[in-house]
């Protein structure tokens, strides 16, 4: 475990002194401020009556909380998390530091492994940044609007709730981080990486529209894709089961999504899959210098 300990120290000093973290980070609270002012609380001022609804329910605190989350795990996972992935990666082969460290004494899985801690932990430290920023801006925009905070909403909204919505937006993000570990351990390379990662997602979201237009065999066979069961959480993620404006590929309709545990479990399984693949892929293959 020192050993990998050392390893962990190692990547966070050398992503700690690189800018591209600083500047996803930067973009993420970009990406929440318009989140707020202009899909939301703009829109809430410029739409007609009848569409003010959901541009409301996308500013004010707390129906901002799902709006948040829900942009926050499509953009997180296809800017943030796979960028990151992906850039530090492939990085290291370009670099021949994967070589230098495995032939120096450290274990394959330990080198592997310690690069998905830290991703883990800085991905998941921005973003929760990210969201606690949103936040703050919702708070504001909602005093702005002259509302009461928080404004009237359905039922009740424990921390238990936010913290189960956090935990359901984050584990939506997982298999996407991990595809983009994969094929950056495939391909080493940062494009492929990238572009695999970002290509699929769109394609995704495409394909599984189409096939919910379907029936029989091919409508059921969403249930196989990854944004299908994301969009299944993130469905019961909703307050009031209400909707909100947003800039994700995302249908909402509870109806035609898979219930709750069911999306857990396939995410889960397939993530597991995708972290199996890049261990596999990565203790067998010969590693040479550079790959880029």
């Amino acid at each position: 475990m020192s050993g990998l300990a050392g390893s962990i120290r190692a990547d966070v000093l050398k992503l700690r002194q690189r800018w591209m973290p600083y500047v996803l980070l930067l973009v993420m609270l970009a990406g929440a401020a318009l989140m707020i002012w202009g899909i939301g609380y703009s829109s809430y001022y410029d739409a007609v009556n009848e569409d003010r609804d959901s541009s409301f329910r996308t500013f004010a605190f707390p129906y901002s909380i799902p709006a948040l989350l829900d942009a926050g795990q499509f953009w997180g996972a296809a800017l943030f998390v796979s960028i990151l992935t992906t850039s530090m990666l492939a990085t290291e082969h370009s670099w021949g530091t994967v070589r230098t460290a495995v032939t120096g004494g450290q274990s394959r899985a330990q080198y592997l492994l310690s690069k998905l801690l830290v991703l883990t932990v800085v991905s998941t430290s921005a973003l929760l940044i990210a969201l606690g920023f949103g936040l703050l801006l919702s708070l504001w925009a909602t005093d702005a609007a002259g509302f009461n905070i928080p404004v009237q909403y359905p039922g009740e909204l424990s921390v238990w709730d936010v913290a189960l919505m956090i935990g359901r937006a984050a584990l939506s993000i997982v298999p996407y981080g991990l595809l983009a570990f994969a094929l950056t351990v495939l391909s080493r390379s940062t494009a492929l990486g990238i572009a695999g990662t970002l290509g699929f997602m769109v394609l995704e979201a495409i394909v599984v529209g189409i096939l919910g237009t379907s029936s029989g065999l091919l409508e059921d066979s969403r249930a196989l894709f990854i944004g299908h069961n994301v969009s299944a959480l993130m469905a019961e993620n909703r307050i009031g089961g209400l909707g909100y404006d947003s800039p994700a590929f995302r249908d909402l309709d509870a109806e035609s999504l898979p219930g709750v545990w069911t999306a857990t479990a396939v995410l889960i399984a397939e993530s597991a899959v995708l972290l199996g693949v890049s261990f596999l892929v990565f203790l067998r293959r010969d590693i040479s210098v550079s790959h880029e």
